[in-house]
């Protein structure tokens, strides 16, 4: 680090995105097809603007013993990808490798004891945690929808007897791969649909059936269950929900980047892979027995629902730079909070507004990353100035130790 510290403002913020290991090697091999390539092209086109010292990192890239990253950065004159090393971040924007384990983890503890801070708190939400939290804010416990632990065949038997409808859902889980819709059948038995690889779609007889289901699709993981809302929808068999792009900006102020209007595949339980429409051109299709004073005014309900949202959250878990906010309005109006995603993918966003839209997404975390890096960072503060305390010490014991032999000698030769 230089020697004015990590928090001078005579330098850029270096800012490491944490991704998976798979990530940095695609990167590196300059392979344009996979997924996440045109995330990172983004991130590149919006540090034109933010000036941090930006590079891309995975666990296996990190030697903290030296405090070094072998970091991947894009190099603008030969245009590609290359590795150099670089110094430890000053904030952590993680953007993939949860899944990694002990690796992963480790870097994130090593981090946080050395005061880096992160433009997340957290890098997931875990549903249920989340659910009580927010549930103890008054000023959204009106938008949330009842929600239960599921322990047992017993649970989920007290559940059905009183809802036709229900949601069931990992604790933790991004992108719709733990989320399962299950219906009550007029005939008896249930339907339960969930999205793997594709759309499945089953009929069980009895409650043990649908168990066996249900833990055969979401294994050992803790679930909750949740009540089906009655979203709006473009037609009878596609459900509509809402994902809203919120952050801090380069104020730190709270900032509703963009509102995209996810239309789902027929039958569909949840919105993944789906069509998505800006906020303001789509809402009144949806919506056509709405006047635009009505419109208005829902519209200024759901941002100020969204704001509230993002607050309960940094009030429960600390200051987050942003925050993807899922929710649904039902057919009467009204809005129902789905699920907070600590990681949005921003695919939706990209769609439904274009690529400058998606470049904003990534040029808020940056700006917002000077901030932080401007705060003291106490624990590596202390770190150093231990560090040096320990050295000034080392050589005053010595000092004091040659001189007490020194005097030692002149006294015995006197002698």
């Amino acid at each position: 680090m230089d020697k004015k510290g990590v928090n001078s403002r005579s330098r850029k913020p270096i800012v490491g995105v944490l991704v998976a290991n798979t990530m940095t090697r695609l990167l590196n091999a300059q392979n344009r097809r996979f997924w996440s390539y045109i995330r990172f092209a983004m991130l590149v086109k919006a540090n034109k603007e933010a000036k941090d010292t930006v590079y891309i990192f995975s666990p296996e890239d990190v030697n903290l013993s030296r405090e070094r990253v072998r970091g991947t950065y894009f190099n603008t004159a030969k245009r590609r990808w290359e590795k150099k090393d670089f110094p430890l971040p000053d904030v952590l924007y993680v953007r993939g490798g949860v899944r990694h384990g002990a690796s992963f983890r480790n870097i994130l503890k090593e981090f946080r004891r050395m005061g880096i801070k992160r433009i997340n708190p957290i890098y997931a939400f875990d549903k249920w945690d989340l659910y009580q939290k927010l549930s103890q804010d008054e000023n959204v416990r009106p938008f949330l929808p009842y929600t239960e632990r599921l322990e047992n065949i017993d649970d989920l038997k007290n559940v059905l007897q009183n809802r036709n409808e229900i949601y069931i859902k990992g604790c933790r889980g991004s992108r719709g791969k733990t989320v399962m819709r299950v219906v009550k059948l007029p005939q008896g038995g249930y339907e339960y649909s969930y999205f793997g690889e594709k759309l499945v779609r089953k009929e069980v007889n009895n409650i043990e059936d649908l168990l066996l289901a249900v833990r055969t699709f979401l294994g050992s993981r803790r679930i909750i269950v949740q009540q089906a809302i009655d979203l709006l929808r473009a037609d009878q068999d596609s459900i509509v929900d809402f994902r809203a792009e919120v952050q801090r900006n380069k104020k730190g102020e709270i900032e509703i980047v963009g509102i995209p209007i996810r239309v789902g595949q027929r039958h569909s339980p949840i919105t993944i892979h789906s069509s998505a429409f800006k906020f303001d051109d789509y809402l009144g299709k949806l919506l056509p027995q709405y006047s635009s004073s009505q419109l208005d005014g829902l519209k200024d309900k759901i941002r100020n629902f969204l704001v509230s949202v993002y607050s309960s959250v940094e009030k429960a878990y600390g200051k987050f730079g942003e925050i993807g906010i899922d929710f649904g309005l039902d057919r009467d109006g009204a809005i129902w909070l789905i699920e907070c995603n600590a990681k949005s993918a921003k695919v939706s966003i990209r769609k439904a507004y274009g690529t400058e839209t998606l470049r904003k997404t990534y040029l808020n975390p940056l700006q917002y990353a000077k901030i932080l890096a401007r705060k003291s960072s106490p624990s590596r503060v202390r770190t150093r100035k231990y560090a040096k305390k320990r050295t000034l010490d080392r050589r005053t014991i010595g000092k004091v130790a040659a001189y007490k032999t020194n005097q030692y000698s002149r006294k015995t030769a006197r002698q």
